[in-house]
């Protein structure tokens, strides 16, 4: 049997413009998923997929 990646979930205030609550809310209402779980995909995904740009990592000292 395979066994499963734990989940550690951590909340995050986040301060959000309004236009973006609109926005994820006309998404939710449009998929039907519910507007947490939207919002922690689209984080995630984000956070992911993030790759800082060359410059930015040889500036703090680190080798390429």
């Amino acid at each position: 049997m395979k066994d499963k990646t734990p989940v550690v979930k951590q909340l995050y205030r986040l301060s959000i413009e309004p236009r973006v609550i609109d926005h994820l809310s006309k998404l939710a209402a449009r998929t039907g998923e519910p507007k947490t779980r939207l919002a922690t995909r689209l984080f995630t995904d984000a956070v992911m997929s993030f790759k800082p740009p060359a410059a930015a990592s040889r500036k703090n000292g680190a080798k390429p």
